[in-house]
């Protein structure tokens, strides 16, 4: 306890001290004092209801249960998924994108060409668009390594 009123005689010294150019002016110095001193004891009082913070103990922390980690069947499902809705509404090039690049990463090359057979055939009146999903999803980086 008498830390804080340590603290608290300290705070407010300082205070004073850098609103005294405040103070000479004569506009009011009582309520720019009272001011401050209640700023500063708020704060003090507010530090004091909330305490310092304690880091969770073993017992705490064994009861928090672990994070699952995704499988490779959970990311091949979500791959599925999602070649699934752009068959039905195959109007996505971002959807495109993640596809063809999926399918890079899994290294599935015989559904890579099957789908970028399917997207080229829907965008075939949009070129700009094909540019742009092989571009964006590394086809055209993976052509390019087997020309080499």
């Amino acid at each position: 306890m008498t830390l804080w009123i340590i603290l608290f005689i300290l705070a407010l010294g300082t205070a004073l001290w850098l609103i005294t150019p405040f103070l000479t002016q004569g506009k009011k110095p009582l309520i720019i004092t009272g001011f401050m001193g209640l700023f500063i004891a708020a704060s003090l009082g507010l530090y004091t209801l909330l305490g310092t913070p304690v880091p969770p103990s073993p017992e705490e922390l064994r009861a928090v249960p672990p994070m699952q980690s995704v499988t490779e069947a959970d990311i091949q499902a979500m791959v599925e998924g999602l070649a699934a809705r752009l068959a039905e509404d195959p109007e996505d090039p971002a959807g495109w994108t993640r596809l063809i690049r999926s399918r890079i990463v899994l290294q599935d090359i015989e559904e890579l060409l099957r789908e970028h057979q399917t997207m080229s055939a829907h965008f075939a009146d949009r070129p700009d668009i094909i540019a742009q999903i092989n571009e964006q999803s590394g086809f055209n980086d993976l052509v390019k390594s087997f020309q080499r």
